[in-house]
């Protein structure tokens, strides 16, 4: 079994204002941080889905870039792009980049259930929020995926309700699951940190 990492970096991150994979937490991009969580699992290869403009700027030691044609179509199309480039894989993590608190221990948490050949995708659940941006698809879910984007579908969840799904909870406030919006929430939480 092959496990092929995934980082989803090609949005417009129009709410931020401006590319916020690049922004640092303890000194180190964002995204880097999802690679690091990626070797540090087990990956066999670490991948980042990105565009042309913005391809220049990630460092490419440990993480092979692919470069999306058609930009901005969500992260369906983005791992659709993914798994058809990626050939030799059996499963792929997926990341959003914008995630800095991510761990190779929760992706391996996930990982740990790759074992069960009947499950089609691992979906962790924080609380009662669903987590699509930070889980597991096997290659079987690729020509359903292609299917729903013929029919204009750009989100995760029509996916996943094609497949079988194992779901596993998490707290709700378990922090790896925060990703950054806005810019103004992640200078809050960066004061909050200096105040502790």
């Amino acid at each position: 079994m092959m496990i092929s990492g995934v980082i989803l970096a090609g949005g417009q991150s129009s709410r931020y204002g401006k590319p916020k994979m690049f922004e640092q937490y303890k000194g180190i991009p964002f995204y880097r941080h999802c690679v690091n969580a990626l070797t540090g699992s087990g990956s066999e290869s670490v991948y980042i889905i990105t565009n042309e403009q913005l391809s220049m700027d990630f460092d490419q030691t440990d993480a092979k870039l692919l470069i999306e044609k058609e930009i901005h179509k969500g992260p369906l199309a983005a791992l659709t792009f993914a798994m058809d480039s990626i050939k030799e894989a059996d499963w792929y993590i997926v990341l959003a980049a914008d995630i800095p608190f991510i761990t190779p221990e929760l992706v391996q948490s996930l990982i740990a259930h790759t074992t069960d050949p009947t499950i089609d995708a691992i979906v962790p659940v924080a609380g009662e929020k669903e987590q699509p941006l930070i889980a597991m698809y096997h290659r079987r879910c690729l020509p359903i995926a292609v299917e729903l984007l013929e029919n204009n579908q750009k989100s995760m969840r029509p996916l996943l309700q094609k497949r079988k799904v194992k779901y596993i909870q998490f707290p709700d406030n378990q922090v790896e699951f925060t990703n950054i919006n806005y810019e103004s929430d992640w200078k809050r939480m960066k004061d909050e940190e200096r105040r502790t």
